[in-house]
């Protein structure tokens, strides 16, 4: 569930102390057995039988999501499924889409082998890792530099969405290929990312790897199996491993983590982007929900103000819906409505209401050409749409604002149309991790607006509830 490294040796009568994980400690209620493994060959250094504080006495603890599945703490310290446990098929639905995507990808050239986690299991025990949720692929480009490298990729996601899979690009050289259950819930996924050897002759493979890894460890490819399935492998396996880990890659360590250069955090991340900002955190959001809450989900007095400013029978963009109880507010006001949310998780939830007007759609904000395709496609079909961002701006990085200032607000906001914004701008304890405790000022938000030839005119300015309790809210409307 949970591996971690111990801490140095104290003088504490007890020994060596932990303290359980941030996301772990909520379901940390009711009685338990505790064992502590050495993660090297899982041998027992203890166990006991405990009660945690804030439940009945006679309750087990239970870390599992609200479709039962087992939790554990993943490399990002956040509770994630993994397969170990999983008595669903996971496993062998994530192994057989693994091989397909495998097959469709050699049809097409791409030289594609494990790694990460995945080589790293098939190599120790020839399975999956049991804390793992997912299988890591690369394949080795003809790129030389960062700038093609980034066009592979999207030559990819390409293909692989016309090959009708739903591809997310997570920067111009990660793609997660995603695939859902029957009622639309996240089942598993697969990682791709591109890898290139740049004029220097050093090896990339964005987010983390950059150095010395020749061209003939990785190709020609080899095979390996890994629980019964075969997948491709790099022509070394164990070169690619000592270049990720380290040469103690055979030992596990469950304090690793990729600590990259400096230059070459900033080398991918200005290159290649992190279009997925913040999206892990909305997927585990609403994950927790099997079904669309009933009754208000909060701001609805500014939905009904937004719908009173509309001409009869509008055409509305719903920037950031969520599980759609807004959405749906303002198509029954008897406007058309679409509600755009990067997280499946969200619009898991709001797809199980489909009143008519209404339509959801995939869109990440902090994907410049994603935003762009829309913006095309609607000039294109002529559409004017009116904007509502109900706490949505300030939960934003800024340069996804940005994007979306640049392409949708730039190519669709005209004399006529406006977007409808309620914006936090108090400064609450901030957490980077948490972007409904971000805030944004007016004043650099409109000189945000201002760059693109827009301003803003204040609707009113008062304390409204959120989820972390009453804070300033700023309504506004951004204007051409």
């Amino acid at each position: 569930m949970w591996s971690t490294k111990l801490p140095g040796h104290t003088r504490h009568p007890l020994g060596r102390r932990l303290a359980w994980p941030d996301a772990l400690r909520p379901h940390l209620r009711g009685r338990s057995t505790v064992t502590v493994r050495r993660s090297a060959d899982d041998t027992v250094l203890g166990r006991g039988d405990v009660v945690f504080g804030g439940a009945a006495r006679g309750r087990r603890v239970e870390v599992v999501d609200a479709q039962g599945r087992w939790l554990a703490m993943n490399k990002w310290d956040r509770l994630g499924p993994v397969l170990e446990g999983s008595d669903d098929g996971v496993r062998d639905r994530l192994l057989a889409n693994a091989r397909h995507i495998a097959d469709l990808m050699e049809s097409w050239g791409y030289p594609i082998y494990m790694v990460g986690g995945s080589l790293l299991g098939a190599m120790r025990n020839g399975g999956l890792l049991p804390h793992d949720d997912d299988i890591d692929f690369a394949f080795l480009s003809g790129a030389t530099d960062d700038w093609e490298a980034g066009r592979v990729s999207y030559e990819l996601e390409r293909r692989l969405t016309d090959a009708g899979m739903t591809a997310i690009v997570l920067s111009l050289a990660q793609i997660q290929v995603t695939f859902f259950t029957e009622t639309g819930e996240t089942d598993h996924y697969v990682d791709i990312f591109t890898g290139y050897h740049t004029e220097d002759g050093l090896y990339n493979q964005p987010f983390a790897l950059r150095g010395e890894l020749p061209r003939e460890t990785l190709v020609p490819v080899s095979t390996m199996t890994i629980d019964g399935v075969e997948l491709p492998a790099p022509a070394r396996p164990e070169a690619w491993l000592e270049f990720a880990y380290g040469k103690g890659w055979r030992i596990p360590d469950p304090s690793f983590v990729f600590v990259s250069p400096r230059s070459t955090r900033r080398r991918f991340d200005n290159y290649f982007g992190v279009f997925n900002r913040q999206r892990v955190y909305w997927e585990k959001h609403y994950e927790k929900q099997p079904t669309r809450p009933a009754g208000p989900s909060g701001g609805e007095e500014q939905v009904d103000q937004f719908v009173s400013l509309l001409p009869p029978e509008s055409f509305v963009i719903d920037l950031g819906c969520g599980d759609g109880r807004l959405t749906e507010r303002i198509a029954a006001a008897g406007h058309e409505v679409l509600g755009l949310d990067y997280s499946y998780e969200a619009l898991r939830l709001a797809r199980q209401h489909r009143p008519e007007g209404v339509e959801y759609r995939f869109c990440n904000f902090n994907n410049r050409h994603m935003l762009l395709e829309l913006t095309l496609e609607l000039i294109d079909q002529g559409r004017q749409p009116y904007f509502f961002a109900h706490h949505l701006l300030h939960e934003m990085p800024e340069l996804g604002r940005s994007d979306l200032f640049q392409t949708l607000f730039t190519g669709l906001i005209d004399k006529q149309t406006f977007c409808y914004a309620t914006v936090c701008t108090d400064d609450p304890l901030r957490d980077p991790q948490n972007p409904e405790t971000w805030s944004l000022r007016a004043t650099k938000l409109r000189a945000e607006a201002r760059r693109f030839g827009m301003g803003l005119h204040t609707v009113q300015s008062d304390d409204q509830p959120t989820s972390i309790g009453d804070r300033q809210t700023l309504t506004t409307l951004i204007w051409r």
